[in-house]
């Protein structure tokens, strides 16, 4: 981690072949032009590709050593989980996501258990909603549509919401995720400035069992 302060999330990885599985399912969508002033999709690099268990936003470097220290003493009580990407949908009329099945109650509790870790050593998280685990596949570029009412029915976006339903039945291959990864997210320094995620602490699950 570098500097004073890092950006950091927990994440877990699916495997190379569930992301192989995904990218030919992927493949057969191609490149979609959106209208509405967006142009197209910004597909995720596969590199990039992950489920988000927590994200913890800007942490000190003295604290960041402090969460490592809570996420290992939680990845040991927890267990693999045995997960599979299923399904599609969209989220913020802007992202297309892959969902996720199989532990997903084990899933869920290892995310609480996550944040409560993080808050007991005083790193503060995003409360953003988070629903569901997912992982994000595209975003939409270009500007958010603007001018609708309060009551109108919230948009999937154009384009979005055809693959999103394309992907409905999509059912990838099991893997077992048996590790929990503190990623630290550099915004902007990755590939056509998007961010740069980089894994600064592996921690296996359920090794005190």
């Amino acid at each position: 981690m570098r500097g004073r302060s890092a950006r950091l999330f927990a994440a877990l990885y699916p495997s190379d072949e569930a992301l192989d599985h995904l990218g030919l399912a992927l493949s057969a969508l191609g490149a979609v032009a959106l209208d509405d002033g967006r142009p197209s999709l910004r597909w995720t690099p596969r590199d990039l590709m992950h489920l988000t268990v927590a994200f913890f936003g800007e942490v000190a470097e003295g604290a960041a050593d402090d969460l490592a220290g809570a996420l290992d003493e939680v990845a040991r009580d927890a267990e693999p989980l045995s997960l599979h990407l299923r399904g599609a949908g969209t989220f913020e009329d802007r992202i297309l996501f892959a969902g996720v099945g199989g532990d997903a109650e084990a899933l869920r509790r290892l995310s609480a258990a996550t944040a409560e870790a993080a808050s007991d050593v005083g790193v503060r998280l995003d409360r953003r909603p988070r629903q569901r685990a997912r992982l994000t596949v595209a975003r939409a570029s270009g500007p958010r549509r603007t001018g609708r009412r309060r009551s109108d029915p919230q948009p999937t976006g154009p384009g979005l919401g055809e693959l999103a339903h394309a992907l409905a039945v999509y059912e990838g291959p099991r893997f077992t995720a048996d590790e929990l990864c503190l990623v630290e997210s550099t915004p902007g320094a990755g590939r056509s400035g998007g961010p740069l995620y980089e894994v600064v602490r592996t921690f296996g699950l359920g090794e005190h069992r």
